[in-house]
Parts: structure tokens; C-alpha cells; sequence
């Protein structure tokens, strides 16, 4: 049957052929891949081309072993993790294939086609061989979030966030966190060298890096959620549980009761009392300068630990946002370290 694939053709055992096509890599030298679990959400990501020089020297070969979904966790063999649109660019090279296996068919039988004359009658056939189906051709997605593995040095992309590695399987949450402080530590440092000149400009600029520090908590607490009830519960339960999140994050105390009562842990068993506090009151500020302008109103001077005048600017620290950054920090940190399961 197979014209132009024939390259690719490996090995042939009776009436079964083995073939071996290659996928073009995008621009970063990365080829899209995509989780077989079911349950997986995101499912699609990119691996790149280079394999550490660990992995090949015990003679190994990435096409022949396993791989890790970064996102769900699940293991299965390499080819397994074919993306649907890659499926779809083979199928329509063999169907290819096939019409012209079928013209040339045709066009033989009609070649050897040969009438009797002896009657006075004589016919002819022609065959005109028809368009070709079209090659449906593939372009992988942008992502993003590119990662180079802490523990084996293997580079992948992927949506937002991964818990796992690809390659080695070991967990790469900390990869991520790491790259979301360090750009809110710049905000922080940028508006410290404003505020002799540009004190409005600082502010703003202060006002975002601790929105992003309660933005670190809300949506890495969340994602590792989400990882541990799909790792604990049925898909129905874990999906109901899931529904039921909206914006517990964004409060200590809602994510704290839901973590320990689904997955049994303690996301403040780490810190003190005062951090605590602390860090709930910078969570305050937060809500103040998102719903209201920055302006202090009832609702915070109800829960707020200090005095401070109805309708008045909110004052926000440098000093305060980067201790509550440094909190975050080492909280998620260890949630993660006890949420995500290593491969």
C-alpha cells in the first residue's frame, strides 16, 4: 500500500509494518505531547529533543521507555503520548497512500483492458485518476511555561503549572514557585527605588506585588488541591470537590479547613501564631485595594489588629510584603512536599 510513507517503513513481519515518522519539533526545539489518562485535564505538553547524557549512558532509549504526565502524574509507555493532531496528520498520510494504491490499481486493470472486435462491435476504457485526499498538517501550541528538570536537566513546556517531571518523574512544583517570587521581588524592589520620585507609581507598583503574594498562596494551594483529591478520590467525588472551590483560596481559613479536611493536612502547621496573623492581615489589605480602591472600609476595620480611619488610603510596606511573600513561600513549599506524589 505505502508509496510515499515507505521511508519510513522500519521493519515488516507478514502483513504487519512497522514505521517510524518523525515529528517536527516547533521553534524552541520542543515536540508536543499528550497525556492518555482520561481524567487528565490539561493533558497536552512539550518535551524537547535533548536527552541528559545520564540517561544515555545506562544505554537507555526515550522511544522505548516511560514517561510522566506532568500534570496528572500518570505513567505509561512513550507512545503512548501521541497528540490527537499528530494522530490525525498519520491517518491522513495513509489515506493518502491508500487512493493512490487504489488509482494505480485501477489504472493497471484498465492498461491490460482489451476488446473483441469479431462482431463488429469494439469498446474502450480510460481511467482518469481524481484529486488526492489533502495531508493534514500539524503546528504544536505556545506554551509558555518552559522548564529545565532540577533533578535530571531535561527541558519541557507546559500550561501554568506541572507537578512532575516528564523524564525522571520527580516533583517540579518548587521550579514554579521559585519564578513567581522572584518576579514579585522585583516589583518589590523596583517600587522601593521609586518612592523618592514616583511615590503614586510605588504605590501601585507595592499594591500589585502583594496581590501577586496572595496570588501565589490562592493559586498554588488551589492546583495542588486539585492534585491530591483527583490522587485520592473517585473522578465523581473529586469533581464535586473541585466544583466547591471558587474562591476558598483567597481566605486562610477556608483553605486551611478544606485542605485538612480532604486531604488531612495542615497548611499552617509550619508557621507560628503570629505569622498567622500577620499574614491575615496582609490578606485584608489585599481585599481592600482589589474591591476598594485602596480605601479602608467596614469590613476591614472589623478584622483589622489595628486602628486605622474609615475611607483613608491603605498604607502597604515594602518591609510587610516581603515577609508575607517570604510565608507563602515557605508554606506552599511544604505543602507541596507533602501533597505531591513522586514517580
Amino acid at each position: 500500500i505505502f508509496h510515499e510513507m515507505k521511508k519510513y517503513q522500519t521493519n515488516k513481519s507478514g502483513n504487519i509494518t512497522q514505521m517510524s515518522i518523525p515529528l517536527k519539533p516547533n521553534d524552541d526545539g520542543m515536540v508536543g505531547r499528550e497525556c492518555p489518562n482520561t481524567d487528565c485535564i490539561l493533558k497536552y505538553f512539550q518535551i524537547g529533543q535533548s536527552i541528559p547524557d545520564e540517561f544515555l549512558k545506562n544505554g537507555n532509549n526515550l522511544s522505548d521507555s516511560n514517561i510522566t504526565c506532568p500534570y496528572c502524574g500518570h505513567v505509561d509507555h512513550f507512545q503512548k503520548f501521541h497528540s490527537e493532531d499528530h494522530k490525525k496528520w498519520i491517518e491522513s498520510m495513509i489515506h493518502r497512500d491508500m487512493a493512490i494504491t487504489i488509482q494505480n490499481m485501477l489504472q493497471n486493470t484498465v492498461k491490460g483492458f482489451k476488446s473483441s472486435s469479431n462482431s463488429g462491435f469494439s469498446c474502450s476504457m480510460s481511467f482518469k485518476p481524481g484529486p488526492l485526499p489533502n495531508v493534514r498538517y500539524y503546528t504544536e501550541e505556545k506554551l509558555k511555561r518552559k522548564v529545565i528538570c532540577d533533578n535530571c536537566g531535561f527541558q519541557y513546556a507546559v500550561y501554568g503549572i506541572s507537578f512532575h517531571c516528564p523524564f525522571c518523574g520527580k516533583g517540579n512544583l518548587q521550579i514554579h514557585l521559585t519564578r513567581n517570587v522572584e518576579i514579585t521581588r522585583v516589583l518589590i524592589e523596583e517600587s522601593i527605588k521609586l518612592q523618592s520620585e514616583q511615590m503614586d507609581v510605588a504605590q501601585r507598583m507595592i499594591g500589585n506585588a502583594l496581590e501577586d503574594v496572595v496570588g501565589i498562596f490562592e493559586g498554588f494551594h488551589k492546583n495542588i488541591y486539585v492534585y491530591g483529591i483527583h490522587h485520592k478520590f473517585s473522578k465523581e467525588d473529586a469533581d464535586k470537590k473541585e466544583e466547591r472551590i471558587k474562591v476558598t483560596f483567597q481566605r486562610l481559613d477556608g483553605a486551611q479547613k478544606l485542605m485538612l479536611t480532604d486531604l488531612q493536612y495542615d497548611i499552617f502547621s509550619s508557621i507560628s501564631n503570629e505569622d498567622r496573623l500577620f499574614l491575615e492581615e496582609q490578606f485584608l489589605k489585599r481585599h481592600v485595594l482589589t474591591h476598594n480602591l485602596g480605601l479602608v472600609d467596614e469590613k476591614y476595620l472589623e478584622k483589622a489588629n489595628y486602628y486605622s480611619k474609615q475611607g483613608s488610603e491603605l498604607e502597604i510596606l515594602p518591609a510587610d510584603v516581603s515577609r508575607a511573600l517570604e510565608i507563602v513561600t515557605s508554606i506552599v513549599g511544604r505543602t507541596s512536599q507533602h501533597i505531591i506524589i513522586e514517580k
